[in-house]
């Protein structure tokens, strides 16, 4: 899958269906996306995880996030653009623009450089996620036009805000709030994926903004255990993962695994049941620190600060 992080981020589904350890050029089965697609990525709070955040490879280099300034259209500068929820606004010449098919941003490359990405097509996505739109995204090359998501039928979902795609630093994987740079997350990676799931970043519920939830859900996508940035999964992996909101609810009785915020893992299970264990043989550094074997994953044992829980089918 090629994409791009320009303030635009790639996402989707959950199984682990992608490839690597958050490395960039990520092939996704395009069955199972289908699958894990439907019914908004999620059946009754089960889904499969990938080791991706976002997808995003172009020429070896990530993008580091796409401007809302500098927009255009037909040629054709646009003013005060935003985005807005998944939805973007702006005007062309004093009018309100109402389609943004062929609307090009501009794109900054880990490297500096930078690059064109224009709108290609726009749906809603199905229920549960009718409040969520997304975009057939291309990316310029110096011989036309390309799908940033790999193929021209994958489309991907505007998040304000960009993501750190480092694996194993400091920062890695964490994510910034902005107003005038956004994340185009591809679906079936785990930014999008985590919105499909009903984190949804603009969103409040019971006074909470689901900001944070969707960093932690894409930390437990991932197992990012350490919240730097590194996957620790393997493709494949069938999780369960519920919440403090009840926006996913527990509905199997698996083993349980962490429970989790936007800066990783707060509790770890003991080593039998963890993703780790599937991945080199070996626990990150931080596992011993973290390592709680009276963690049986019920709602009621949610630790403070903890935003999300998971278990995963061994």
């Amino acid at each position: 899958m090629i994409g791009l992080s320009m303030a635009m981020t790639l996402a989707g589904c959950v199984l682990d269906t992608d490839a690597g350890e958050g490395d960039d050029a990520v092939e996704v089965d395009e069955a199972t996306e289908a699958v894990v697609s439907a019914n908004g990525t999620s059946l009754n709070g089960t889904s499969l995880n990938g080791t991706s955040l976002n997808g995003t490879s172009l020429n070896g280099q990530s993008l580091n996030g796409t401007s809302l300034n500098g927009t255009s259209l037909n040629g054709t500068s646009l003013n005060g653009v935003t985005l807005n929820a998944t939805n973007f606004s702006g005007t062309l010449n004093g009018q309100p623009v109402s389609n943004w098919v062929g609307a090009k941003f501009t794109a900054t490359l880990s490297g500096g450089s930078t690059v064109a990405v224009r709108i290609d097509s726009k749906t809603t996505l199905a229920a549960p996620n009718t409040d969520v739109s997304a975009y057939g995204v291309s990316y310029q090359t110096s011989t036309g036009w390309a799908p940033l998501c790999g193929v021209s039928t994958t489309l991907a979902i505007p998040i304000n805000g960009t993501f750190n795609n480092g694996s194993g630093v400091v920062g890695g994987g964490s994510f910034t709030p902005s107003t005038t740079a956004f994340t185009f997350a591809c679906r079936a990676t785990a930014i999008a994926k985590c919105v499909e799931l009903g984190y949804k970043p603009w969103k409040t519920v019971g006074g909470t903004l689901l900001q944070n939830h969707m960093v932690a859900c894409t930390r437990l996508l991932r197992a990012d255990f350490c919240g730097d940035g590194k996957s620790w999964t393997v493709d494949g992996t069938q999780i369960n993962l519920y919440d403090d909101k009840g926006i996913q609810t527990d509905t199997v009785a698996w083993l349980i695994e962490a429970e989790w915020n936007q800066n990783g893992a707060i509790r770890v299970n003991t080593s039998k049941e963890t993703r780790w264990s599937l991945n080199a043989g070996k626990p990150p550094a931080c596992y011993t620190a973290k390592v709680d074997k009276t963690n049986t994953g019920k709602l009621t044992n949610f630790a403070t600060g903890t935003l999300l829980m998971n278990e995963y089918l061994q």
